[in-house]
């Protein structure tokens, strides 16, 4: 589903060297990509997730958020990849000299993951069960080509869910809690299983 991503995938504005990157990431590192695909979401919204969340980790010269229609419809999108960009711990990780584009892959597997965990949380916290339970059988990122029904519905969900991240935000750590778990366990993962597969591979060769 990776090569699925395309420019207009991206909450930011960025170049189609920024696509490519990806893949060739996406593609050197799928046996490393499990959580995806065991993922909660659809395949192909997990994959735009974790494409947006490895955007937000290149440097700061490219991170220009959209402010075009869809972004105005997809406001929980805008609120919480703010949120994750201005995280203390997603800044130590990012501006770590010695992090290596595999780490900040592998990171933004684990933060997509994080991320629906803390979504279904906040959910279940504020009484907004019903919103998990409405499938649609579009895709999130594709519902603006639903019907108009469809169309606003999705925004009165926004709405609501919006309301109460703003809270949990505000009043809670369970945001940063959940990035620094996610972090950690990405960089474990990145030093215990990855390098060490790495060597492997290279002593094979």
């Amino acid at each position: 589903m990776y090569e699925e991503m395309t420019i207009e995938r991206s909450i930011l504005y960025i170049d189609q060297h920024h696509v490519d990157t990806f893949k060739i990431l996406a593609k050197k590192l799928d046996p490393h990509s499990d959580s995806i695909k065991k993922s909660e979401f659809n395949q192909l919204d997990s994959w735009i997730i974790v494409f947006n969340i490895w955007l937000l980790l290149q440097p700061d010269d490219d991170l220009i958020i959209k402010t075009d229609e869809a972004s105005l419809y997809y406001t929980a999108n805008v609120l919480i990849y703010n949120a994750l960009k201005d995280d203390t711990y997603f800044q130590n990780l990012k501006e770590r000299t010695s992090a290596t584009p595999e780490l900040f892959y592998l990171t933004s597997l684990y933060l997509a993951r994080g991320l629906y965990g803390w979504i279904v949380y906040v959910l279940k916290k504020y009484q907004l069960q019903d919103l998990i339970k409405r499938k649609n059988n579009r895709g999130y990122f594709d519902v603006l080509n639903g019907t108009a029904e469809e169309i606003q519905i999705f925004i009165e969900n926004q709405a609501q869910f919006v309301k109460a991240a703003v809270k949990e935000l505000r009043e809670t750590a369970s945001f940063t809690q959940m990035i620094k778990k996610c972090c950690d366990a990405a960089y474990f993962y990145y030093t215990d299983q990855y390098l060490p597969s790495l060597i492997q591979d290279r002593k094979a060769k």
